[in-house]
């Protein structure tokens, strides 16, 4: 069976790359992003998503969670949201973000504002 996006279950299960070495390879692809998505596989536990949450709002940030979220993998798929009201999320909160995605090898996703808009 073919999902959104054109992925199957099994390319789905493979995820985004488990650990925080995969993490920091592509982190310069991250950095700078406005809105961060991380999708949560249907009928697992996102083991840490209070921490993380709490820390991201602590930094002023909003921490939303949605099953309807633009690029969602597949149906039962829950996207954790990470954005700012201003400017872009700092370094410190798009690592944490994306080593936790990374560490879980939950799949990611990320917008960046155009430059000069």
């Amino acid at each position: 069976m073919v999902y959104r996006q054109g992925m199957n279950r099994a390319k789905l299960r493979e995820g985004s790359g488990k650990g925080t070495e995969v993490a920091d390879e592509h982190f310069h692809e991250v950095a700078g992003s406005k809105d961060f998505y991380v999708y949560v596989t249907p009928n697992r536990k996102a083991k840490g998503y209070e921490a993380l949450r709490d820390w991201l709002r602590e930094q002023g940030y909003t921490v939303t969670v949605s099953d309807d979220a633009p690029l969602l993998p597949a149906k039962g798929y829950k996207a954790i949201k990470v954005t700012t009201a201003t400017g872009v999320l700092s370094d410190e909160a798009v690592r944490r973000a994306h080593r936790w995605a990374h560490q879980r090898n939950f799949l990611h996703s990320f917008f960046k504002p155009l430059r000069g808009v």
